[in-house]
């Protein structure tokens, strides 16, 4: 039974990996303001679907990791994520009885709404310039959310996880 839980972990842990190395790949200079948040992606689809596992916890260590990842001032990232999960672990209820498009639009607004807090953060440390085109990459995170979802809930059953 432990070996069990252990292989669930290293299983969760290792689409966080993923999804922090997604983040840093380089994209073409003409198509990144069009990248995907593929963190917010992963991040959304374990706290909808282990709520009481999953939460604002994880949500800080991978705003810490995303931070020294991205060598931005540390602690930006891990705030607005931990907020981003807390309203999302209370309103997991809500959002998993949606269809997988309303939860890809939902998506499209917590992707922008997180990026507003973090340009607001730094705005507060330095000046900072808000890039009116992330709406584009929170957009295409939206439009991948239903296959990112269906994708981990295929593979975290065969791994009997949630």
């Amino acid at each position: 039974m432990r070996g069990r839980a252990v292989l669930q972990l290293l299983f969760i842990v290792s689409t966080f990996l993923i999804a922090m190395v997604l983040e840093i790949a380089p994209w073409p200079t003409s198509l990144h303001n069009f990248k995907p948040a593929w963190l917010l992606l992963v991040l959304t689809y374990w706290i909808l679907a282990m709520p009481s596992k999953i939460s604002v916890g994880t949500a800080f260590l991978m705003g810490i990791a995303w931070d020294l990842v991205l060598g931005s001032t540390l602690g930006i990232h891990a705030l607005v994520l931990s907020i981003f999960a807390y309203l999302l672990a209370v309103n997991s209820v809500l959002i998993r009885n949606l269809s997988l498009w309303m939860q890809g639009i939902f998506v499209i607004l917590a992707v922008f709404g997180v990026r507003i807090g973090i340009f607001i953060v730094e705005l507060f440390l330095h000046s900072a310039v808000f890039n009116w085109q992330e709406i584009f990459g929170a957009i295409t995170t939206g439009v991948l959310w239903p296959w990112i979802f269906l994708l981990l809930r295929k593979v975290a059953k065969q791994f009997h996880i949630g």
